[in-house]
């Protein structure tokens, strides 16, 4: 499908098999040439699922050109586990690991598990080993190169790896026998990591359970497990609890998250929820960090090349914004000695006010996006010397390259791994496919939460500014976690200058607006296909009912941490 941009227009003509198509249809189109009225083309196909959802989530894969076909490197399905597979591998089946993930996640990564040992604690990190089964050349790895990553959306999910993998023999099922490539972790009671080595094992996941449920636990509550399992779990949260202070003492950065959680009913949107962090999340994250960075250090010590997760300081051009946001309240920041420690300082500084996820925001739109690449250049938000992604082989490319890099060195055949240059352009690929899925992700979401205001137009909402720039305001809706935009022309009768980085004001009237005012405004039009809100003030004149749907707007919501950073 071709992508036009909000401000190109087409005529086309219909093909035998399209000519039902009516104005709001989403069709799959080709471009045949341009005259003095725009571009010229035919309607392919229209394409029409059952629910928005699936409609939305589609049209997000074609404009991205996501891939979704196998080539026939799906139809072999891996055979069971055998004795063969075994050997040489750690038997580590007795062993009361268990999973944590979201309550709707199928294919399964990573598996956990600590006892105190002395002082302090051993820390198993144990996941599937994705590269017994997916080896280097073969038609499968060729194409999970291609996708470099699963795309994930509300109701779907396209896989990296296909389904008889991603969430058959190379899940960590419970009560289910797995190969796993396993990092083994003494951690003391500081958080240091004092001794780790890798090494292949089996593994039995002793349950399933979710975050919610650890979270219960975490709280007093009972969890239907084997006695293994619930002391593992305390161990757990004790291991955490000294990883947490290691990485308050470095100075990492912790963004408190403000996204919102789409329910969705028969395919549309029923209600827009906050997402929660809870400790049983953070517990997974820095068990995960943990494991990511003794896959580094071992690479490094062995002088072995992978990809490396890679996060470079922010531009100091680029965070002139955040430095003038945060002197506006009392707190410095300085742009040319810009450190992760300094920055999260600033940032519990304001942690307290109301609006501290503007802060948030400013601070990501400030940060350069991490990316893979086989040179080391440390990460910033971690504040890491040295970072790997190891834990996600099933859903991320990178991982499976550093998983073979590890496994390469354990079989002496480490001159068998690619050379830089191929590994370089392997980083580039992969790190747009990140970003490629990212932002289809992000049109969905957007997609869907312009829909469920959709029929709001004409009701008032409560706003705060969220960006300011010449031609208008951001605005996000409270509770809705998306934003809209609110024109210049919608400001009154008023000529209003724009003074950078975070004032608009009246030439008249004087009246200013600045980032952070808490401001009414009514919805006039939404555009959920791409996206958009317009906005009013709430106290101007009603637009007349048939200016309502179409005015443009943009709509989005706060860019997530993990996005620029993880």
């Amino acid at each position: 499908m071709q992508s036009l941009g909000p401000e190109r227009s087409l005529r086309v003509g219909l093909s035998d098999g399209s000519r039902d198509a009516r104005d709001g249809d989403i069709v799959r189109i080709s471009i045949s040439g341009q005259n003095r009225r725009g571009l010229v083309g035919r309607i392919n196909e229209i394409l029409s699922h059952e629910t928005l959802a699936e409609t939305a989530t589609w049209t997000a894969v074609e404009s991205h050109r996501i891939p979704t076909q196998w080539g026939g490197a799906d139809r072999a399905s891996p055979e069971p586990i055998g004795s063969a597979d075994l050997g040489g591998r750690k038997d580590l089946r007795r062993r009361p690991l268990v999973t944590i993930d979201g309550a709707s996640a199928r294919d399964f990564d990573d598996a956990v598990y600590a006892q105190p040992k002395g002082d302090g604690w051993r820390l198993l990190v144990a996941i599937a080993d994705v590269g017994h089964y997916v080896t280097s050349g073969s038609p499968l790895d060729v194409i999970a190169a291609e996708r470099g990553t699963s795309v994930y959306f509300p109701e779907r999910v396209i896989p990296m790896l296909p389904e008889t993998l991603s969430n058959g023999i190379c899940s960590l099922r419970p009560n289910e026998d797995r190969l796993a490539l396993v990092c083994d972790m003494r951690v003391d009671r500081a958080g240091r990591i004092t001794r780790y080595r890798f090494y292949e094992g089996v593994i039995r996941s002793q349950a399933r359970l979710t975050y919610t449920e650890v979270e219960a636990f975490r709280q007093g509550g009972r969890l239907d497990v084997v006695d293994g399992v619930a002391k593992s779990l305390a161990a757990l949260f004790d291991v955490y609890a000294a990883l947490r202070k290691a990485r308050d003492a470095r100075g990492a950065l912790d963004f408190d998250p403000f996204e919102g959680v789409l329910e969705l009913a028969a395919g549309a949107v029923r209600a827009i929820k906050p997402m929660l962090r809870r400790q049983s999340h953070q517990l997974i994250e820095e068990a995960m960090i943990a494991a990511n960075v003794c896959a580094a250090k071992f690479l490094d010590r062995h002088k072995v090349q992978a990809l490396l997760r890679v996060h470079e300081p922010p531009d100091p051009a680029k965070i002139e914004n955040l430095v003038s946001a945060f002197a506006a309240v009392g707190t410095t920041l300085s742009a040319e000695s810009l450190t992760a420690p300094a920055l999260q300082r600033a940032l519990q500084a304001v942690r307290q006010r109301s609006d501290s996820w503007l802060f948030d925001m400013l601070a990501l739109q400030a940060m350069q996006r991490a990316l893979y690449q086989p040179k080391q250049a440390g990460h910033f938000a971690l504040a890491l010397d040295r970072y790997a992604h190891f834990t996600s082989p099933i859903r991320r490319y990178p991982d499976l390259i550093v998983h073979r890099a590890i496994k390469a060195v354990m079989h002496g055949e480490a001159h068998k791994l690619p050379n830089q240059g191929a590994l370089a352009e392997l980083g580039h690929s992969t790190s747009l496919a990140e970003r490629r899925a990212e932002d289809a992700s992000r049109m969905v979401d957007a997609w869907l939460k312009c829909a469920y205001l959709a029929p709001k137009i004409g009701e008032t909402f409560s706003a705060v500014i969220a960006g300011v720039t010449d031609f208008g305001l951001f605005v996000e809706l409270e509770g809705y976690y998306i934003q809209g935009l609110l024109h210049v022309s919608a400001l009154g009768g008023d000529y209003f200058h724009y003074v950078p980085p975070f004032h608009l004001v009246g030439e008249t009237t004087e009246v200013r607006y600045r980032l952070g005012d808490a401001i009414k405004v009514r919805l006039a039009g939404a555009q959920p296909e791409l996206g958009r809100l317009s906005l009013e003030l709430a106290d101007s004149p009603a637009p007349k009912r048939g200016e309502r749907y179409r005015r443009r707007g943009r709509a989005g919501k706060t860019p997530s941490a993990s996005r620029w950073t993880d």
